[in-house]
Parts: C-alpha cells; sequence; structure tokens
C-alpha cells in the first residue's frame, strides 16, 4: 500500500512540475485585450521558385498565437517573451478550397509583418496557420503550413 502511495505522489510531482505547452500559454505576459488563438505546430514546409516546389524537411516546431482583433501574436514553443506580430489586413474570411470542386470562406484573417526586408503573410483559421515568407531580394517563396493542436484547457 505504501507502494501504491510513492507512485500517485511521483505522478502527481510529475503533472505538476512538467507542463505541456499548452499549459505555457497561459503564462505568457500579454498587454491587455490580448485572448488566446491557439496552439499549432509547423509540420511541412515547402520552397517554391520559378513554378517548381521544393518539399523543406524540417522537425515540428510548436508555437501559440494570441490576437487583440488589431495584430496577430506568434510565440515560439520555450519563449515567453519573445514574439512575432503581424498587422491584421483583412478579417472577413479566408477563401478555402482553391483547386477544388467546393470553394469556401471559413472564419480567419489575414495578417502581414514587414522586419528586415522580408515580407510575412499569415493566414489564420480556426484549423490552419500558414506562413508565407517574400524575401525582398530573392526569386524564392518560402511557405509553412501548421496545424491546429489542440488545448488542455476548459476555457479556451
Amino acid at each position: 500500500m505504501k507502494r501504491l502511495h510513492t507512485y500517485w505522489l511521483y505522478a502527481l510531482l510529475v503533472t505538476v512540475l512538467l507542463k505541456p505547452a499548452e499549459v505555457l500559454a497561459e503564462q505568457d505576459i500579454l498587454p491587455d485585450g490580448f485572448r488566446f488563438a491557439g496552439n499549432y505546430r509547423f509540420d511541412k514546409r515547402v520552397k517554391i521558385r520559378d513554378g517548381d516546389s521544393l518539399s523543406i524537411p524540417s522537425k515540428p516546431f510548436y508555437c501559440r498565437v494570441y490576437t487583440d482583433g488589431i495584430s496577430v501574436r506568434v510565440y515560439g514553443e520555450s519563449s515567453k517573451e519573445s514574439y512575432t506580430s503581424f498587422t491584421i489586413h483583412r478579417n472577413d474570411g479566408i477563401l478555402a478550397g482553391a483547386g477544388s470542386g467546393k470553394m469556401e470562406t471559413l472564419p480567419g484573417v489575414q495578417a502581414y509583418s514587414l522586419v528586415g526586408n522580408v515580407l510575412r503573410q499569415l493566414t489564420l483559421t480556426e484549423d490552419r496557420l500558414v506562413l508565407t515568407k517574400f524575401p525582398a531580394f530573392s526569386d524564392v517563396v518560402e511557405v509553412t503550413y501548421a496545424n491546429r493542436r489542440i488545448s488542455l484547457s476548459g476555457e479556451r
């Protein structure tokens, strides 16, 4: 019986001390007005040059996304203070289904960021985040796809 008690105590300590990435979202330092939009996992990168696409192997990267309706902030998986900020320029939905027989408008936003002569376009829906990079002095466009991860907290 004592061994079972020790096991449960150990399991409780591990659960409390080792927090998953979803729980870290609650600890980010945010200005008033920002709300949690979701946890996303970048799974796929594609570089496009002269109409040819090249899939770039990369390991999965997790991020947390917040918005205040004017801008979108994307935080990395381990950082609590550094983020990339995007300014929302369209919030009337995302047209999806190009190339298929069914086109539809999904709820979502489009935002941009121009830092260091690199234009970044962010497309954010409930299920997907797409980040497109347009370097100023290059003919290569990079597209990164992320899928939404399920949050553990019932408040989100």
